[in-house]
């Protein structure tokens, strides 16, 4: 919660990673696909309004006025993103200055205050926390070998929680991973484990065209 809410010594950003071009789902950048009458990114922010006392969005480079201008004010700040997703949570990152930190992605547009509340006051016990539900299907490869059984694994979501203290030092020992890296993978590397905490089914990811179908019925339903 924000500083000068009930728990004054604990300073909150919010991280809202928003720079996708939205190739897949066929809408544009994600950033500024209209769900339910708002933004992705509009929506993202009224989410952390009540919980970080700053928030700062990365968006494509090409739409940072763009996002400047429906956003940038008051507690937020907009900031170019990287060409990957890790490339652009480092530049959020290395702009932080709290010393806890709450990292989204406005592909989550469902996630909601108490699942927030949930995942900060585990990251604050344990450095590093976030929402994840569990397999509810048999999972196969694509090869069609079987992998794992209902409830055998867990499906992680956002937001994340963190220590910015914590987290920057994980970059520092391990600043070369392979691939495209999340920061539970670099935490991890560094030997700071993440503390799952119950997630929420709404939470869905808005990747694909059904995704966002499914968003719009899920707003237009009340469900």
């Amino acid at each position: 919660m924000p500083a000068t809410d009930a728990d004054p010594g604990r300073v909150v950003q919010a991280l809202i990673q928003a720079a996708g071009s939205g190739s897949r789902l066929g809408q544009g950048p994600k950033a500024f696909v209209i769900l339910g009458g708002q933004t992705l990114l509009e929506r993202s922010i009224a989410l952390f309004r009540g919980i970080a006392d700053h928030i700062i969005v990365a968006v494509p480079s090409a739409d940072l006025a763009r996002a400047q201008a429906l956003v940038a004010g008051d507690r937020v700040a907009v900031i170019a993103g990287g060409e990957s997703r890790s490339q652009t949570t480092r530049r959020l990152v290395e702009r932080a200055s709290a010393p806890w930190l709450l990292l989204h992605d406005v592909v989550h547009p469902f996630a909601s205050p108490a699942l927030v509340r949930r995942v900060l006051d585990a990251a604050v016990i344990h450095g590093a926390s976030a929402p994840a539900v569990s397999n509810t299907e048999f999972l196969y490869d694509k090869y069609g070998s079987p992998l794992h059984p209902p409830g055998a694994i867990l499906i992680g979501q956002k937001p994340v929680g963190l220590s910015r203290e914590k987290l920057r030092a994980a970059y520092l020992a391990c600043p070369a991973l392979p691939g495209d890296p999340s920061v539970l993978e670099v935490l991890a590397a560094a030997g700071t484990p993440t503390r799952f905490v119950p997630g929420d089914r709404r939470n869905i990811k808005i990747t694909e065209p059904d995704d966002l179908a499914l968003a719009r019925a899920l707003i237009e339903t009340g469900a």
